[in-house]
């Protein structure tokens, strides 16, 4: 499958190359896509990922994926044409959160994934991967037993490639919690996670789900 990642930050490279390891084509994207910092990244991955513009991601993906910096991400939706994103899977991995004084959301009355599928309105936006931080994206692994992923969207063919592909990186424990608005409830338990590393200084952890 050819997947198209707007983003070429840690979490964009992160996701493209387990997508890649995991048998599909990627190309992450950045406004200057000829930046020495980024051709680590592709010897790393080989001929299966490449590196474009925005506008050739959104042509290239069949799935896209939103791993852009909150701040820029209004800005960077806009500026693309609507046609290559109608009817798409459009995975929301971003968090509208400031760290002023502790961390804490930046919207109360609504979610990052609402606003993405309200930017995006012909997409079937799903939320998902945003709970946890890059460095255990892909293939989590921890002694205790499976961490839980959770995804929040309003169509369920998407939710089902989706979860396709997050059983491709590792995650074997996916739970559906809903609509988009239930996206709320994800990046509300995003900054659970985030002040629990905090206080027990333990960086790189994730929610379970234990069941009898």
């Amino acid at each position: 499958m050819n997947i198209g990642i707007l983003g070429a930050g840690n979490v964009g490279k992160i996701l493209g190359k387990g997508f890649v390891m995991a048998g599909h084509h990627v190309l992450i994207s950045s406004r200057d896509p000829r930046d020495p910092k980024h051709y680590s990244w592709q010897q790393e991955v080989g001929k299966s990922g490449n590196i474009g513009t925005f506008e050739e991601a959104t042509q290239f993906g069949e799935i896209m994926i939103v791993a852009l910096p909150w701040l820029c991400l209004k800005d960077v939706l806009e500026t693309i044409d609507p046609i290559h994103m109608k009817n798409k899977t459009v995975i929301d991995v971003s968090n509208a959160v400031h760290f002023d004084n502790g961390p804490s959301l930046l919207l109360y009355d609504t979610s990052a994934g609402e606003a993405v599928q309200k930017l995006l309105p012909e997409s079937h936006v799903v939320k998902t991967l945003n709970t946890i931080s890059d460095k255990i994206m892909i293939h989590p692994n921890f002694k205790e037993g499976s961490p839980v992923m959770f995804m929040s969207g309003n169509n369920h063919s998407s939710k089902s490639r989706v979860s396709a592909l997050l059983k491709d990186i590792g995650w074997s424990t996916i739970v559906d919690l809903g609509d988009i608005r239930q996206s709320r409830l994800q990046e509300s338990i995003m900054l659970a996670c985030v002040i629990s590393e905090i206080q027990l200084q333990s960086p790189g952890s994730a929610f379970a789900l234990l069941r009898n």
